[in-house]
This record gives structure tokens, sequence and C-alpha cells, in this order.
């Protein structure tokens, strides 16, 4: 593993002062700011996955629809915790880039304590295990691997967050993981062969385009903290067309393999392959010093085009 440029950090509760028994501190206010905090469209994007696995191997399963459905839901938690523990604790680990990027989530903005993050991250974790385990041995080895995966990425002493090069594999890994646990979770195979295509595109699609166009808008801050990732040692113009490159590669193989070995992904492909030319002209096109939110439209278009390629899929599978 590559020599990981970390910081000395401590993680420290939120100084603000707000009376005991307010309604800045119920637990459904925290629970919904720790769910902020976590980035509810990669949550999304999380289970549209899982549920694309288990779409393609529903089909194949002997199941009633009882079992089908107590199975997918516990499946369900249990992916969604290992995602929300990895989301939340990185958020408490990012705070003081966060700040110095100007970000608007719960803990950078002080509305959400770090100490209360980090319990219920570790909540979290503990409620992914358990559902895991009670879907079967095989989802919770995923489960545990993907647990893993989310805290080397942001720990201290590990943070393969630093590099880009590390985050893209932690990203296709745990992409691939997640598309294998609807299957593992019911038991099945399903479509083995659209599986494969199906895995390997949108984990290329994450770890190409989503893994490197989250920094474009983060790059004084990552400075600041030490991270070494492209946007910081390539600089913002070489980082756009590594930025543009991969989603037009990752848009054109796709509809290449899906025409040639899973013919079903076809409407999936397009999408991708439309939203991969979406994300090269907006990524190229931008100007030097542009806003954070302008900079921002490239990962934004990169989690719109994963999001609707899931649910054109899902689509599918539902008739």
């Amino acid at each position: 593993m590559p020599n990981v440029t970390t910081r000395s950090r401590s993680v420290i509760p939120s100084t603000g002062t707000v009376p005991a028994g307010s309604p800045e501190k119920s637990a459904p206010r925290l629970l919904l700011l720790s769910l902020k905090e976590s980035r509810p469209a990669v949550q999304a994007a999380f289970q549209l996955r899982f549920l694309a696995g288990v779409g393609l191997a529903a089909s194949t399963v002997s199941f009633s629809g009882t079992q089908l459905l107590g199975t997918v839901g516990l499946g369900t938690l249990a992916w969604f915790c290992a995602i929300f523990y990895t989301y939340l604790y990185n958020g408490c680990t990012d705070s003081r880039e966060d700040r110095l990027n100007g970000s608007l989530r719960p803990i950078a903005v002080g509305a959400l304590p770090e100490r209360t993050a980090l319990f219920i991250a570790r909540c979290s974790f503990g409620v992914a295990l358990l559902a895991g385990a009670l879907v079967g041995q095989g989802m919770l080895l995923l489960v545990s691997a993907l647990l893993l995966l989310g805290h080397a990425y942001s720990a201290p002493g590990l943070a393969l967050k630093n590099r880009t090069s590390a985050a893209m594999a932690v990203v296709l890994v745990s992409g691939i993981l997640t598309y294998c646990a609807g299957p593992v979770a019911l038991g099945a195979t399903g479509r083995p062969a659209d599986l494969i295509v199906l895995s390997v595109a949108m984990s290329l699609w994450m770890a190409l385009v989503g893994a490197v166009a989250k920094d474009l808008s983060d790059i004084a801050g990552d400075a600041a903290v030490g991270r070494r990732t492209w946007a910081v040692t390539l600089g913002e113009r070489r980082t756009r067309a590594l930025i543009a490159a991969g989603a037009l590669a990752v848009g054109c193989g796709f509809a290449a393999a899906a025409a040639l070995w899973a013919p079903d992904l076809a409407p999936a492909a397009v999408v991708v392959l439309v939203g991969g030319a979406g994300v090269a002209v907006v990524t190229l096109g931008q100007r030097p010093g542009a806003s954070r939110a302008v900079r921002r439209r490239p990962y934004r278009m990169f989690m719109v085009t994963q999001h609707l390629a899931h649910v054109s899929l899902l689509g599918q599978t539902a008739f």
C-alpha cells in the first residue's frame, strides 16, 4: 500500500452551547442531521445498486413473497447501515477540510457534534453486522468487508481517501461488493453475464468518474490538510481531462459490453453513455476560478447519471 499522507487529529465534540432538552438536541433531529451528513444521494445510489443485484437474481429464487420481502428488507437494512457508518464516520474525520472548503454539511457548520455523530455511526456499525448475520453467513461476510473498507477509507493512520488511487480502489471494490450482495442475500446466481457487466461497468463509473470528480470542489481545503488527491497533485486542468476521458471510456465500454454480452442492460448502458458525454462536456467546459457550486457540477451529473441508469434497470426487472 502506498505511503498515505495523513494529518494528526482527534475527534472533538462541537463547542456549541445548546441547552439540554432543546429541539436542537432531540434524538430525531440528531438522526436527521446524521443522515444529511452521510450524503443522502450516495445512500440512495448504494441502495439502488443493491436492489439492482436483487432484481437480477429475484427471478431465479423460489422464496414466497413474504420470505423474499423479509430477506430483501434485512439485506437492505444491513447495507444501508454499513454505508451510513462509512459516510458518517468520514464526515467526522473530514471536518477540518470541510470547514476550509466551505461545506454546509452538519458537522462542518457545528449543527451536529462530532462525538454524537461518532456514537450514532458506531451504533449503525453494530446494526449492520446484526442484520447481515440474520440474512446469512455470506451476507455477513460481505457486510464485514464493506465496513472494513469504509473504516480504512477514513481512519487516521490509514486514510485511503488521502490519495485518489487508493480512494478509487476502495470505491471500485465497494461497488462490486454491493452488486454481489443482492444475489448473495437471496442465495441465487441470477443472470451472471448481466451481473458481471453491470457490476464492472458501474463500479468503474464510480472509480474513474465519481471518485475523481468529487475532489474538484475541495482543492484548497484538501491541500491545506495534506491530502494528495489528483486535483491537488496534477492540477485542476489535468484532472478535468482525466475525468472526461474516464466518463467517455466507461460510457462507450458499457454500451459495447451490453451489446455483446448483456442486451437486457442496453437501456441502462445508453443512459451511462449519454451521461458520460454530458460529464465530459460539463467538466471540460468549466473555466478556472469557478465557484465551488460550479466545480461541483461534474460530480452531480455523475450522480444523476447513475441514479437514472439504475432506475431504468429496476423498471425493466419490475415488469
